[in-house]
């Protein structure tokens, strides 16, 4: 079981403290600590109701939800991002608690996911979603493997359906160019400029401090992200280690942040951007206050704020930016992530180097002309 401690501070004031495992990567001891005020009484009275919310350790013949309860609290909560943890939670309880989550862990068999996932399929679930489930499950299971309640995972090597090509619009050149025009005219349009021209994630842009600002190379350092949990706002690490990074900032957007930190007179350890009382800037609030209202007046068709994102992505491979350094500015896992998501992008700038290609080979005088016309240009300078 669980165990707490009560240690008095002063009089009356007492520390909880409650013992929640070690950390996965440094293997120091994790506490959940609370200050409460009044009579010991009181200490023992909120310890005991801490420790009433901490789910019974499972053994191998406890119910599927037995287990997840425990799973989450003691492999998810305060290891993952509290968002994950939510989307966790909600995957769990809306596909897989109702189909399993009577069975006893040790009866569960291959062929009962197999058909869980059958049945959401057949449901008109997406691929994705389907693939984001038997992905939690099979991550839980293997836990349990490792804690030794189950000799195998069995929602391993598992048929999965093929995975939907991910869709999203992105803005034409014409329109971001429309946009950005809007943006600058904007108050607030700033924090819209940096998301089109950095390829950030909304999390990430919003956790930004003016200290994270590099005046002399133009870079914006990304070492945290902004999250809203039970009511309150936390910051946390980034997603993975490689989405800590320096992103390149173009230089008019630059000069504009520059500005907006002078004029603004925010101390480094000031949010970059900031709601009308100094906190955070809610996601919600921005694309409902700032980012609808002026791709409605832009004229712009309707798109959603992550889709900057993708249209930083597609419109830098369509420039002929190298995948590699659009996937280190976009904090990717992997250049073949960069490459799965965008590869449509990469097909039409493989046809244009190959008509590049044949000009410079079977008609090289035509190739020539641009050549010539620059330096003819140089010339006359």
């Amino acid at each position: 079981m669980p165990s707490g401690q009560i240690i008095a501070r002063k009089t009356n004031t007492w520390l909880i403290r409650l013992y929640q495992g070690r950390d996965s990567a440094t293997g120091k001891r994790r506490y959940l600590n609370k200050t409460v005020h009044g009579e010991r009484t009181s200490a023992e009275a909120e310890l005991a109701r801490l420790l009433s919310q901490i789910p019974l350790r499972p053994e191998a013949n406890s119910i599927l939800d037995e287990y997840l309860d425990w799973w989450l609290h003691a492999a998810v909560d305060g290891r993952l991002r509290a968002k994950t943890a939510r989307d966790y939670r909600t995957l769990l309880a809306r596909y897989v608690r109702p189909e399993l989550g009577h069975v006893k862990l040790s009866r569960l068999k291959p062929l009962d996911l197999q058909s869980l996932l059958l049945r959401l399929t057949s449901r008109g679930l997406s691929a994705r979603t389907v693939r984001y489930t038997h992905a939690v499950l099979r991550s839980a299971l293997d836990q349990a493997r490792r804690w030794k309640l189950l000799v195998e995972n069995p929602a391993a090597d598992m048929p999965l359906p093929r995975a939907d090509k991910r869709e999203f619009r992105v803005l034409k050149p014409e329109e971001a160019q429309r946009f950005t025009s809007f943006c600058l005219q904007d108050p607030a349009g700033l924090v819209l400029l940096v998301a089109l021209t950095t390829g950030l994630r909304p999390s990430e842009y919003l956790a930004i401090r003016a200290e994270d600002f590099d005046r002399h190379r133009a870079t914006l350092t990304i070492t945290r992200t902004l999250e809203r949990a039970k009511g309150s706002w936390r910051f946390a690490e980034t997603k993975r280690p490689r989405s800590r990074r320096a992103v390149s900032v173009p230089a008019e957007v630059a000069r504009l942040i520059a500005k907006h930190i002078d004029t603004g007179e925010l101390g480094p350890s000031r949010l970059l951007f900031e709601s009308s009382t100094r906190g955070p800037i809610h996601e919600r609030n921005l694309v409902q206050r700032t980012f609808k209202p002026l791709i409605g007046r832009a004229g712009i068709p309707d798109i959603r704020l992550y889709d900057l994102r993708h249209t930083f992505a597609v419109l830098a491979l369509r420039e002929g930016v190298p995948a590699r350094l659009v996937s280190e500015q976009l904090g990717h896992a992997s250049v073949a992530f960069t490459l799965e998501v965008y590869g449509h992008v990469l097909e039409e700038t493989r046809s244009i180097a190959a008509e590049r290609l044949s000009e410079l080979l079977f008609s090289p005088a035509r190739a020539r002309k641009p050549v010539e016309r620059e330096t003819a240009q140089r010339k006359s300078a």
